[in-house]
């Protein structure tokens, strides 16, 4: 079958962006717009990959790592090894993964809409049926990912070590799929405190009022939120560390806000937070 390149690199454009977009729900990262379709930009034009003769399985898999390596460092920066190898290896496996399901439908009903080379997926079909499909394929993802993290966590107590400066506190949370306050402007989930554990870390819950005097905390900001009973805006800042603490192991939560709730949230916890946001 004939292959048109603009056509390969449009259609991995998209197909790369939404496998950038699960990964930053499976890492909990915060991105830019732009930074994500520039990643998938480049990501797509080495598609062109495709029209070399077939390099074998190693080298696939290498050319592979190293175009992950860039598209990810492209698309979320560097802070650290370890969190460079995590964004990495899930931008990996979610490609790897949605590439072994195109060779698997090609080895089995070997479509003529279709083409593999040396692990790059070319399908000759119109762009609104892959548009259908990858939205679809994200979707039920997303689903298994939710049903997952909340048979997991749901209904359970935590213990959450906060880290604000040189202050550092450990609280008990509840685990609720009910709780689902985001922060739109930077895709940070919201974990709720008691006003209470608040003023232990920062001394002082901001308001409008001394968020314009410059006396806020890092990353203030007032998030709007509804509930049964109504609704409002909900103060909340950034945490210098976020843990969750099992079984003596620490493991950092990132990008998380702390909303600040002004009545008591529970008799044995003092925080509230959502399944997916400690889910791994």
């Amino acid at each position: 079958m004939i292959v048109y390149a603009d056509v390969l690199i449009v259609l991995n454009l998209f197909v790369n962006f939404f496998i950038l977009q699960f990964t930053c729900r499976l890492c909990k990262e915060n991105y830019r717009l732009f930074r994500l379709i520039s990643a998938a930009l480049v990501s797509a034009v080495f598609s062109l990959y495709i029209f070399l003769p077939p390099s074998g399985m190693v080298i696939e898999t290498l050319f592979k790592l190293v175009i992950s390596a860039l598209t990810v460092l492209l698309a979320f920066g560097f802070d650290s090894i370890k969190s460079f190898v995590r964004r990495i290896a899930v931008f990996f496996a979610v490609s790897f993964l949605y590439a072994g399901t195109m060779m698997g439908i090609w080895a089995i009903w070997k479509p003529k809409q279709l083409a593999i080379n040396n692990g790059v997926v070319y399908v000759d079909i119109s762009p609104i049926i892959l548009i259908i499909a990858t939205l679809v394929s994200y979707t039920v993802l997303s689903v298994i990912r939710f049903f997952s993290a909340k048979q997991a966590y749901s209904g359970k107590r935590c213990t959450l070590k906060i880290t604000y400066g040189e202050r550092v506190i450990k609280i008990t949370a509840l685990v609720d799929t009910g709780h689902s306050v985001t922060d739109a402007l930077t895709n940070r989930d919201v974990i709720i405190i008691e006003k209470e554990t608040a003023l232990q870390l920062i001394g002082k819950v901001p308001t409008m009022a001394t968020a314009t005097a410059g006396e806020q905390p890092k990353g203030f900001r007032l998030i709007p939120y509804s509930t049964v009973g109504g609704h409002g805006l909900l103060t909340a800042f950034i945490p210098d560390k976020t843990e969750l603490v099992e079984k003596g192991k620490a493991t950092t939560i990132n990008n998380v806000l702390l909303g600040v709730s002004e009545e008591p949230l529970g008799e044995d916890y003092k925080g509230i937070i959502n399944p997916t946001t400690i889910a791994k």
